[in-house]
């Protein structure tokens, strides 16, 4: 299922909501390199990286040129990156435009509401932390990986889990692929059941997709707002 929009109008204005799309937007098109090789370097200088995250130093080059963590380094391909940084450079980093589309379109759909719920300065925090757990969840789990860690759909996927407590039964109107796409609505915890299915789809198969980093921001935005008690919509 795509979903296209929540038929759940928030009361105020999203003002963080639409500074992170703008500023996520901005990078994408006028930071990040076009070309495949420069990006690819791009992110091995400036995005998380598991290996280096679990070591706290910056992956060499023969752990890169042999794709294995455990080796002793020897030269360090970016002496100068900031470990602790890149967890945050790599919320605002996205492979192509279809990972950004995706991921702000969905950060928009449940974003605004839940921004309006928290206010906009637990949003913040939560939008901090969230992306923290969720790199970090993905990292404990890959922990001698060294592929780079880019997008938001960590942020994104907490901002579900968040809006599932908020909102169970508020309508989204979603494309359902058979055959063709069509539109209908469906309701939000019915919606997030055909989501983690998904993630277990991606986990037993072989791609670049983080289920990991997904499935660890959706428990944390679920039982930080379930924990805190924060008073649940009756939509």
């Amino acid at each position: 299922m795509i979903p296209i929009s929540d038929i759940n109008p928030a009361k105020n204005v999203p003002v963080i909501s639409r500074i992170f799309i703008i500023f996520s937007s901005l990078t994408f098109l006028f930071l990040q390199p076009k070309n495949n090789i420069d990006l690819l370097n791009y992110f091995y200088k400036y995005a998380a990286i598991p290996c280096e995250l679990i070591n706290n130093l910056p992956i060499s080059a023969n752990q890169f040129y042999n794709n294995n963590c455990s080796l002793e380094p020897d030269v360090i391909i970016f002496p100068d990156k900031n470990i602790l940084l890149s967890i945050f450079i790599s919320l605002f980093l996205h492979a192509n435009f279809l990972h950004i589309l995706g991921n702000l379109w969905s950060f928009w759909i449940f974003g605004n509401n839940v921004e309006d719920k928290l206010g906009k300065v637990k949003f913040i925090l939560f939008l901090i932390v969230s992306g923290v757990i969720s790199i970090i969840g993905h990292s404990f789990l890959n922990f001698g990986n060294i592929n780079p860690i880019v997008g938001a759909s960590g942020i994104v996927s907490a901002l579900m889990g968040a809006y599932l407590y908020l909102f169970p039964n508020a309508k989204l109107l979603v494309l359902v692929p058979f055959g063709v796409f069509f539109p209908t609505t469906i309701k939000a915890k019915f919606f997030m059941i055909f989501w983690l299915i998904s993630q277990f789809l991606i986990a037993i198969q072989s791609n670049n997709i983080s289920w990991e980093a997904h499935i660890s921001g959706f428990l944390f935005g679920y039982l930080l707002l379930k924990v805190s008690n924060f008073r649940r919509s009756a939509i």
